[in-house]
C-alpha cells in the first residue's frame, strides 16, 4: 500500500516538472516580445517621402482628366486620395511649399502627417500605411484657416459687436426721450384743472343783501295809506281820514315760520 502511494506522488511530481518545464519559457517569450517587431528607420522614412511625393502629384503635375483617371483604375487608395484633393482644393488653391512632415506608428499602421502651404489656407495631409503589406492605404486633408483670414473675421466681429452695442445705445436713448411725451396729456390735465381753481379762487365772492331797516318800512307805509286816504276823500267826499288807520307791518322769515 505505500509503494502505490510513493508511485503516485511520483507520478504527480513528475508531471509538475514537465509541466513547468514546458510552459515558463512561453511565459517568458511572452513577457520579451515587443507589441509589434521593430522596422528599421530606413522603411519609415521611405513611406514618408513616398507621401510627400504622392502629395505634391497630385496637387501640382496631374491634370484633372489624369487625375479622374487614376480615381477611376480600380486602386482604392489612390481614389481615396483624388477625391479628398478634389473636395478641398477649392479652400486651399495651388500649393505654395510643403513645410515639416513626421511619422507615427500605431500597431501594425503608420501615419505620415504633412504641413502644406497652399495661396489660401494651409494644411494637414495625413498619408496611412499599412506595415505588413507596405501599401497606403488612405489620404485625409484638413484645411487650416490662414492666420489672416483668423485677423479678418476676428476684426469683422469687432466691428460688428461694437455697431450692436451702438444702435442698442442710440434705441434706449430714444426710448427715454419719449418718456416725456408719456404723460403729457395728463400734465397738460392737470395744468389746466389747476388753473381752473386759481380763477375761481380770484373772483369775489357776492356781497350779501342787506335788508332794509324796519323804519323804513313803516315810513313807506305811511306814505301809502296817506294816498289811498287822500284818493278816497276825493272820491267820496265824505270820507274822513278816521276811517283809515296805518299799522305797522313786519316780515318774518322763513325759519322763524318754521
Amino acid at each position: 500500500m505505500r509503494k502505490n502511494w510513493k508511485k503516485m506522488i511520483s507520478l504527480i511530481l513528475t508531471a509538475v516538472c514537465v509541466f513547468v518545464i514546458t510552459v515558463a519559457p512561453v511565459f517568458a517569450e511572452a513577457e520579451s516580445t515587443p507589441e509589434y517587431l521593430p522596422i528599421e528607420e530606413s522603411v519609415y522614412d521611405q513611406m514618408l517621402s513616398s507621401s510627400v511625393y504622392l502629395v505634391q502629384s497630385i496637387t501640382t503635375e496631374y491634370t484633372d482628366e489624369e487625375l479622374e483617371s487614376i480615381a477611376n483604375a480600380g486602386v482604392l487608395f489612390n481614389s481615396r486620395a483624388v477625391n479628398a484633393w478634389f473636395d478641398n482644393r477649392d479652400d486651399l488653391g495651388a500649393l505654395v511649399e510643403i513645410g515639416d512632415s513626421e511619422y507615427e506608428r500605431d500597431g501594425d499602421f503608420v501615419t505620415c502627417t504633412i504641413h502644406a502651404q497652399f495661396e489660401k489656407n494651409p494644411a494637414i495631409v495625413r498619408v496611412f500605411w499599412n506595415i505588413n503589406t507596405s501599401q497606403a492605404t488612405d489620404m485625409t486633408i484638413t484645411v487650416e484657416t490662414a492666420k489672416s483670414v483668423l485677423f479678418k473675421e476676428a476684426g469683422m466681429n469687432t466691428v460688428v459687436g461694437v455697431g450692436i452695442v451702438f444702435c442698442v445705445l442710440v434705441f434706449l436713448i430714444f426710448v427715454i426721450s419719449m418718456f416725456k411725451f408719456i404723460g403729457a396729456g395728463e400734465e397738460k390735465k392737470a395744468k389746466a384743472a389747476a388753473k381752473e381753481k386759481a380763477a375761481a379762487k380770484s373772483v369775489p365772492a357776492p356781497a350779501p343783501v342787506q335788508a332794509a331797516p324796519q323804519t323804513d318800512d313803516l315810513e313807506l307805509q305811511a306814505v301809502i295809506a296817506a294816498a289811498i286816504a287822500m284818493y278816497e276823500e276825493e272820491m267820496s267826499g265824505s270820507a274822513s281820514t278816521d276811517a283809515y288807520t296805518a299799522r305797522p307791518v313786519r316780515r318774518r322769515s322763513n325759519w322763524k315760520r318754521a
